[in-house]
């Protein structure tokens, strides 16, 4: 009887399916979430991109080099950006320009730095240029797809119940049809992105001069042209020289006009005692004068980002009133002791006349004599001599206070710069980014962000470190591949 239970068994244990699994239940049973596989970007290549953007009414395609490091930084969000697009119904493709010899897809699209992201919408290119982030290109893309178009006028009463409907109208005048008239494309982007004015065009009803854009403004009863070259940079700020008053107080929509690099500004910093008050009458009257040639703002004290801005510039040394001259990145500081209009009048003249020394955000020089590291300290005061300007090559780490990356990071790199104190022919260097302003060639992309500035054939090259394990022996391997002398 035994015998046959233990032959049954067997049998029944030979007669399952060795592929079927055994599911033992817990107790306490868990939910194991499925997790979704993620979407991948498409090649692109210069055989099929072509058609890619053809078989898609809603295309993101990336240009982006092999060598180019922001590229590899960017690779793991172009992937999250490539997943939340797909929910949209946008499909992302990436287009690598080493496999593109004849230069194909790069001349054809004009692409003339990397990554660069290039949004097709019906076969329509709209180039993105604002803050490089997953978050901001899937914004701006939905706001392309599902922002408001611009209303066609198709009446002299349309228009003008249109303009007494809105605030503020931008009209464009197209020149032929809009299929084939970029200028009016560019408008279009404008229109879908822009909340500050209305947007309408005409090209039946002969309104202004063709391909011309106008600005419209119900409580001035204004109407101006715009003359510029048609991109839209300079669209904003024609369309907020027109919003803002001569002088606008300096906040995140004038920033856009004062920092727009068209021209020069002129801002100024102000308190609460007696001559900071002389100081804006003076101010406003002198802005009349110049308001043509120069941009004009003012911030006081009792703005809440007032310290931020002056930090943001530098030029935080708790002495009030004063004027900053900033144009194109190069900043200027007066701090009186004269804040008449004759005063502040003489500060422009100088400042046109190229008499002004430009100051930089910099911590102080350092003590090299008291220093006890084998890391030297770069500030902005002393880059040019010690980076641009060594006959050495230097090793660099770009780093920031706040970094969490840099602080573990850091006896690494100590280590780094023991392991190289004998050679004569590198220095190990470090700069905290944030808080020293530099004009160089490279900027650092990230935290911290490791370049080696070769002394090579009496030209200085950077090379940015690209490794994944940033550990001793892999950044002292990068070295000795590209110094020329490593003892």
């Amino acid at each position: 009887m035994k015998f046959n239970l233990i032959v049954c068994f067997i049998v029944l244990v030979l007669a399952q399916d060795p592929t079927e699994t055994v599911v033992v239940q817990d107790e306490n049973p868990t939910t194991v979430e499925k997790q979704e596989p993620q979407m991948q970007p498409i090649v692109a290549l210069p055989n099929n991109v072509d058609a890619l953007i053809s078989g898609h009414r809603l295309i993101l395609v990336e240009f982006y080099a092999s060598w180019c490091a922001p590229c590899k930084q960017f690779a793991t969000e172009y992937q999250q950006l490539t997943d939340k697009a797909s929910k949209h119904s946008i499909v992302c493709a990436a287009y690598d320009s080493q496999r593109d010899p004849d230069r194909y897809a790069l001349e054809k699209f004009k692409i003339s730095s990397f990554p660069t992201f290039i949004f097709f919408m019906d076969g329509k290119p709209f180039s993105f240029t604002g803050q490089r982030s997953a978050n901001s290109i899937l914004q701006w893309m939905l706001q392309l797809v599902n922002g408001p178009d611009p209303t066609e006028i198709l009446s002299q009463e349309q228009f003008n119940q249109f303009l007494n409907d809105n605030d503020v109208v931008l009209f464009y005048q197209v020149s032929e049809n809009n299929v084939s008239d970029l200028n009016y494309w560019t408008f279009f982007e404008m229109s879908k992105t822009n909340s500050d004015a209305a947007f309408a065009f005409s090209f039946l009803l002969p309104i202004g001069k063709p391909g011309r854009l106008y600005y419209y403004s119900k409580e001035t009863l204004e109407k101006k042209q715009f003359n510029q070259a048609f991109t839209k940079q300079n669209i904003q700020r024609f369309l907020l020289q027109n919003q803002l008053p001569d002088v606008p107080q300096l906040n995140d929509q004038s920033e856009k006009l004062v920092y727009s690099g068209a021209t020069p500004a002129f801002i100024l910093f102000s308190s609460l005692d007696e001559q900071s008050i002389k100081a804006e009458k003076a101010f406003l009257e002198t802005a009349q004068l110049f308001k043509k040639t120069y941009q004009f703002s003012f911030t006081k004290i009792t703005d809440e980002k007032f310290f931020d801005q002056l930090n943001n510039l530098g030029a935080d040394d708790n002495v009030f009133p004063k004027i900053i001259a900033w144009n194109q990145g190069l900043k200027y500081k007066y701090n009186g002791p004269d804040f008449t209009v004759k005063g502040i009048k003489n500060f422009i003249f100088d400042f046109r006349q190229g008499k002004l020394e430009k100051f930089i955000k910099s911590e102080p020089l350092p003590d090299y004599s008291q220093e006890k590291t084998y890391v030297k300290k770069i500030v902005a005061l002393n880059y040019d001599e010690e980076v641009i300007k060594n006959k050495k090559d230097v090793l660099l780490e770009f780093y920031a206070e706040w970094c969490g990356a840099c602080k573990q990071f850091k006896p690494i790199y100590d280590q780094i710069a023991y392991e190289l104190r004998d050679n004569p022919n590198i220095v190990v260097a470090q700069i905290n980014a944030p808080d020293n302003e530099i004009s160089d060639v490279y900027s650092p992309h990230s935290y911290p962000d490791l370049v080696l500035f070769r002394a090579a054939d009496k030209q200085r090259k950077a090379i940015a470190w690209t490794g994944e394990n940033r550990d001793v022996e892999s950044v002292l391997q990068f070295v000795r591949n590209n110094t020329i002398v490593i003892k």
